[in-house]
């Protein structure tokens, strides 16, 4: 339990770099809500893979460059696994309401509380696997 307490505050972390870069994307830089969302994701990925990494799957090899890279690949492509569940809701939300602040941001939020548990199972069992 208390690895997916630490997996559950690296997420709260990724979702505040998530909808950031979101608003920024969409309302400073003027992209469209997907694009913005593609380019948050990305981002949160990379914050959340390096924190979970070191604090929620610490492991010995963790200061090995090329292990680092393999695994950062690996743990980008499987979750977008759970990010394309997690876009799916995003778009699913947006399509029922209007894209003002306050539902982008329950739209995030829906999308990150579905894909929670695919994401941990699969950093857990095929990322971070001993």
């Amino acid at each position: 339990m208390k690895q997916f307490q630490r997996f559950l505050l690296v997420g709260a972390l990724g979702f505040v770099v998530d909808f950031s870069v979101l608003y920024l994307a969409v309302n400073v830089a003027g992209l469209d809500t997907l694009a913005g969302r593609l380019v948050s994701f990305i981002v949160a990925a990379t914050v959340t893979w390096k924190a979970n990494r070191h604090f929620t799957f610490a492991r010995a090899d963790a200061a090995m460059p090329d292990a680092a890279a393999r695994q950062w690949l690996r743990y980008l492509l499987t979750t977008a696994i759970g990010g394309a569940i997690n876009i799916g809701v995003y778009q699913l939300w947006l399509r029922m309401t209007d894209h003002g602040n306050v539902n982008l941001f329950l739209a995030v939020v829906a999308g990150s509380a579905v894909a929670l548990l695919v994401n941990f199972t699969l950093s857990k069992y095929v990322v971070f696997s001993r």
